[in-house]
């Protein structure tokens, strides 16, 4: 994954500074970039949210609302 890839977008945040240093530590012994796991735990959240919001949903058209 490279910052140059004309399909990546920057994304900014803050979070505390020992959680950013454990978490470049982890990601550095796993031989993975910050990014390539950002996207991993972004694209698992988001599928978690739209699997709830499919349940919500079923859930609703099977009792009504």
């Amino acid at each position: 994954m490279s910052k140059k890839d004309p399909g990546m977008a920057e994304l900014n945040g803050y979070v505390p500074k020992e959680l950013k240093l454990k978490f470049k530590s982890l990601c550095a012994a796993q031989d993975k970039s910050m990014s390539e796991v950002l996207v991993e735990l972004i694209t698992d959240w988001i599928n978690e949210q739209e699997d709830e919001e499919d349940t919500l949903s079923r859930r609703d058209d099977t009792f009504g609302k």
